[in-house]
């Protein structure tokens, strides 16, 4: 038997039992049996749910654990856990939301059973404060059991999906309506690789969705690069690092995935004798998918690094922004100052002239018939106020070079053509080693160096 060949594509959407979340939650069955067509049913309580009964091939579409309905959700999930006999790997697995899980039982019976855990985060793609930044997320969980038949080399096989995504309910109707849904019944690693791929297309999806929010930040931080001499922007550097948050919860996804691909083919080895070019068929594809998840998390991994260098960049523009602002502020403080110190100035030119004023005590001019009369002790004034002003002038001049040159050493030393060299320990004791003539011929050039200067 040849497998169906549209699994590669992602089917189109048909009517499906999507499940609802909330306390009108149903379990949805669907079963086929040889020769017979496709059957389906719905009931509200695991109550009303029966037992594997021998089909074919029975489905069951049920909700989460934090989603059965009923006043007592908890007893709800106890009796639909003990109604189906899950491990309790299973249940411990699925409670506590792991990221990867793949595991396998073989029961007594001859009996196989299988299951899986997905999780990966669903980033908000349209939000604008960091309020609605926070991500959402998706999990499912998928239990798979197989039972050999009289018939040579076939099974009976039961499947439940815990609130699957809508891409794994298309890929099972389609799969079930179609004259192929007997192959699960030889290789059932068939409803694997379903669950695989429509995994696949899912988090391939999720995965652009990061990517073009990365490329929104590079664009944004581009732009904001050739707004340095604006004050009206501000980089969101919240928004940045969300997306590279989102960024590693997808490279998590995608390594978890991977891990169940590589356990799939592992465990797919074990029925090799039975399927013949069906399990071959079905093999290729999971390594298929295989190599698909791999594409994905490559993409991925670039954007984690792109989005490394946007947060780099967009701390290096942060930067020069602030420094562009600081110098401005600087430049402003500058004027300022220079204007206090013009007026400082203008103060200690007219400090003498008013001291020795207010010491001779008269008035210089008096008004006359014709004229201003001028006090004959007003040359005197300026007699005395010049030079003490120009004294004051010249020790406040000296005051402030040697302040200057206090603040500037080095630049002093490199004027006087003086170097500094640094040397080792061992090249210090191999000098020394020489003998003392030539240090003291060092330190008399040197002695001799600082005298002339």
């Amino acid at each position: 038997m040849q497998r169906h060949a549209t699994l590669n594509a992602p089917p189109r959407a048909e009517p499906s039992p999507t499940p609802r979340r909330g306390s009108d939650f149903s379990y949805h069955r669907l079963w086929r049996l040889r020769d017979e067509p496709l059957r389906q049913s719905r009931h509200n309580a695991a109550a009303e749910l029966a037992p594997w009964t021998g089909r074919d091939l029975d489905i069951i579409i049920a909700p989460l654990e934090r989603a059965f309905p009923g006043s007592d959700s908890e007893a709800e999930y106890q009796a639909f856990i003990h109604l189906y006999n899950l491990p309790d790997e299973f249940v411990w697995e699925r409670e506590r939301g792991v990221t990867h899980s793949f595991g396998c039982q073989h029961g007594e019976d001859g009996r196989e059973t299988l299951w899986m855990h997905f999780l990966v985060e669903i980033p908000r793609t349209n939000s604008s404060t960091p309020e609605d930044r926070q991500p959402e997320w998706l999990k499912w969980g998928f239990f798979l059991t197989w039972l050999p038949t009289q018939r040579a080399s076939t099974y009976t096989v039961a499947l439940i999906v815990f609130e699957p995504p809508i891409e794994t309910l298309e890929r099972l109707l389609k799969f079930v309506r179609s004259p192929n849904w007997t192959d699960v019944t030889v290789d059932p690693y068939v409803l694997v690789d379903i669950a695989l791929v429509s995994w696949y297309h899912r988090v391939d999806k999720v995965a652009w969705e990061v990517t073009n929010l990365i490329r929104n930040d590079e664009r944004d931080i581009f732009g904001y690069a050739q707004k340095l001499q604006s004050n009206e922007w501000a980089l969101d550097l919240h928004q940045i690092h969300t997306n590279a948050k989102n960024a590693i919860f997808m490279l998590e996804a995608l390594d978890a995935a991977i891990r169940q691909v590589d356990m799939a083919l592992l465990q797919h080895e074990s029925i090799r004798q039975q399927g013949g070019k069906l399990w071959e068929n079905t093999h290729r594809l999971l390594r298929h998918r295989l190599e698909l998840f791999q594409s994905t998390k490559l993409r991925t991994t670039s954007s984690q690094a792109r989005i490394k260098n946007t947060i780099d960049l967009a701390f290096h523009i942060n930067t020069a922004h602030d420094s562009r602002v600081n110098l401005e502020n600087s430049q402003v403080n500058l004027g300022i100052s220079q204007s206090a110190r013009l007026v400082s100035v203008i103060g200690l030119v007219f400090l003498p002239f008013g001291a020795i004023t207010s010491i001779f005590g008269t008035q210089f001019f008096t008004p006359g018939s014709q004229h201003m009369d001028i006090n004959p002790d007003f040359w005197v004034l300026w007699v005395i106020a010049i030079p003490i002003t120009l004294i004051i002038l010249a020790v406040w001049r000296v005051t402030e070079r040697d302040r200057a040159r206090l603040w500037r050493p080095g630049r002093s030393s490199l004027h006087d053509g003086r170097s500094l060299t640094l040397v080792s320990p061992r090249d210090r004791n191999h000098r020394s080693s020489k003998g003392s003539s030539m240090v003291n011929e060092t330190e008399l050039r040197e002695i001799s160096s600082h005298q002339i200067v």
